[in-house]
């Protein structure tokens, strides 16, 4: 199995990098001493994450937009200073819980475009210059949500499935070329996800610090993919042995765990 050294790697774009696991995917990225584009839509919240992180030592590139929207101008300011990114984080992503048929149609609209549509984008773009160096990386955040359907979490749980599947198809595509891929699907993680998607249900919550510690020790070791969480390891079990039917019906009655 590849291993990676996270210490090789220069610059990181990491994307939603104003909240939650894209924050903190900044912070420890910036203690190991990665140079940071980050992106996100609060231009308040990322200008004081990439001021916390340059007092580490590390250069920190601030893109305050929405990526539906500001995709080019993101490929512009990286080109424009001429970096190279060697670790692609893509953690931008939005959910909505309740009924799928009581939503407006722009909000699956949203969350396609976000979570799928620009995730494999920059794939697209930054895995083709990784190729041609010879090295980098890329992390791609997921879901438990998207391991078997969720119920009121129909079209998250599915773009999520999207990037799962995506993730590890290019994880066994680009292991040859020097390029490893891990997919993270992290459960109920302490965020403003939840409150943005619409679910006040409690139920334990991992800190994005532990998400993300794991999640680089993965990354480290060559793993393709990771489920951080014992809980989350047990529903991700309950839906590999038993029935369809049975799962949803279980998994529908525990949405505060997704």
């Amino acid at each position: 199995m590849m291993k990676n050294n996270l210490t090789d790697y220069k610059w990181a774009l990491v994307t939603g990098a104003s909240s939650g696991i894209g924050e903190e995917f900044a912070y420890q990225l910036s203690k190991r001493g990665m140079n940071l584009v980050l992106v996100g839509r609060d231009k308040g919240r990322l200008d004081e994450v990439a001021s916390r992180v340059s007092q580490l030592g590390v250069e920190a590139v601030p893109v305050a937009e929405d990526l539906t929207k500001g995709l080019d101008e993101v490929i512009r300011v990286i080109s424009e200073r001429k970096i190279d990114i060697d670790l692609l984080i893509n953690s931008a992503g939005i959910g909505i819980y309740g009924d799928f048929i009581e939503k407006d149609i722009s909000k699956p609209h949203e969350m396609i475009e976000i979570n799928v549509k620009v995730l494999t984008d920059l794939a697209y773009i930054f895995s083709k210059k990784m190729v041609e160096r010879g090295k980098g990386g890329i992390i791609n955040v997921s879901s438990i949500a998207g391991l078997f359907p969720v119920p009121y979490y129909a079209v998250y749980g599915a773009t999520k499935a999207y990037v799962y599947s995506f993730s590890l198809a290019l994880w066994a595509e680009l292991r040859d070329k020097n390029v490893h891929v891990l997919c993270l699907a992290p459960g109920k993680t302490k965020t403003r996800h939840s409150e943005r998607a619409g679910s006040n249900v409690g139920g334990k919550k991992m800190e994005p610090a532990e998400v993300v510690r794991i999640t680089l020790k993965s990354f480290e070791r060559g793993d393709p993919f990771v489920l951080p969480g014992p809980m989350n390891k047990i529903f991700s079990f309950i839906g590999g042995i038993f029935p369809d039917k049975l799962v949803v019906r279980v998994i529908g009655s525990f949405p505060q765990y997704f």
